[in-house]
């Protein structure tokens, strides 16, 4: 009798264990996925990141919507995601601008230990790779002779804002080689540009993203551009290392980002579906018209470019002084 009951008890605890599996939804199930951008609509982040949702959802076959919610920098996306439910259905579209140099540059130094406590990396998107460029009028040819004038005489460098990765990298450049540079910041990319070409501003240090359609206009000259490889759709601008100055390597990035916690499931499924939204053509096609390059596709590689980026920007800020303000 007893032995009859203990087997029984056995196998409806097994029943159940069985049945409470097959009953959990597999991800994503019926709910949609939200994307959270942290900036304003109509932007190159926006554009980038409705093309990966449309197209992830395509894979995930379940909407991915985007939310925009620009402000302070990406801190009130970054917050709202970041207090969201660990589930897989709340993601942040980041950048190498609010997972590093932001919280890098705050006040608060646990700032970024912070955000690796509260944010776990889904999957790399693509490097942002940026360029110093002048007039195309100007007489400056190449990054030597702008370096070379800008040590005899103070030489400004137009960026859209202040504590920018291009303002963080400009102050580099001037440190590493002696340039007299003075870093001018615009509310944005298209008016440091307008300045460029009516001759208000020497140079501009931006994304090449921004620069694309003045560069084919010929209207501006890129000289040099960030990152350890030439730009794909820049083949005959060099790197800076190339053009002799090192320490400008580390290109920028966005990824995706969820709340600490999220299902390992749930963010295997979505770096995969990620990983293929890259490799289709008509987004390589687009990446290459905004100027961006794909990143990595493996996890853990993905992992170190974040920890690089942080230990590399570390580096810079012991090297540098910047006002963020």
């Amino acid at each position: 009798m007893k032995r009859s009951f203990l087997a029984s008890l056995i196998a409806f605890a097994w029943i159940s264990a069985v049945g409470g599996a097959q009953a959990q939804p597999a991800y994503p199930g019926e709910r949609p996925v939200t994307l959270v951008v942290p900036f304003a609509p109509g932007g190159g982040t926006d554009i980038l990141a409705r093309l990966v949702a449309q197209k992830l959802g395509d894979r995930l076959h379940q909407s991915v919507i985007v939310d925009n919610k620009p402000g302070a920098n990406g801190l009130l996306a970054m917050q709202s995601v970041e207090r969201a439910k660990a589930d897989g259905y709340t993601l942040l579209f980041g950048s190498s601008s609010t997972h590093v140099l932001a919280p890098l540059l705050s006040p608060d130094k646990q700032a970024i230990d912070s955000v690796r406590k509260k944010s776990v990396l889904v999957s790399m998107v693509a490097e942002t790779p940026l360029a110093l460029a002048v007039n195309a009028k100007s007489d400056i040819k190449t990054l030597d002779q702008f370096l070379q004038a800008a040590r005899k005489k103070s030489t400004t460098f137009g960026t859209f804002g202040s504590g920018s990765s291009p303002h963080v990298l400009g102050e580099l450049l001037a440190a590493r080689t002696g340039a007299q540079l003075l870093h001018v910041a615009y509310k944005g990319s298209s008016p440091a540009i307008t300045e460029l070409r009516g001759g208000h501003t020497d140079s501009v240090f931006l994304t090449v993203a921004a620069l694309s359609a003045q560069v084919e206009a010929k209207e501006i000259r890129p000289l040099a551009v960030t990152g350890p490889k030439r730009v794909q759709s820049l083949p005959d601008v060099p790197t800076f290392t190339e053009a002799g100055v090192a320490g400008l390597e580390d290109s920028g990035w966005f990824a995706i980002f969820a709340p600490a916690g999220s299902p390992g499931a749930a963010l295997d499924r979505l770096h995969s579906g990620v990983s293929q939204v890259m490799a289709l053509p008509e987004v390589q096609a687009k990446l290459l018209e905004l100027g961006l390059q794909r990143s990595g596709v493996d996890r853990a590689q993905e992992a170190t470019t974040w920890d690089r980026s942080i230990a590399n920007v570390k580096k810079i800020l012991q090297q540098v002084k910047i006002d963020d303000k």
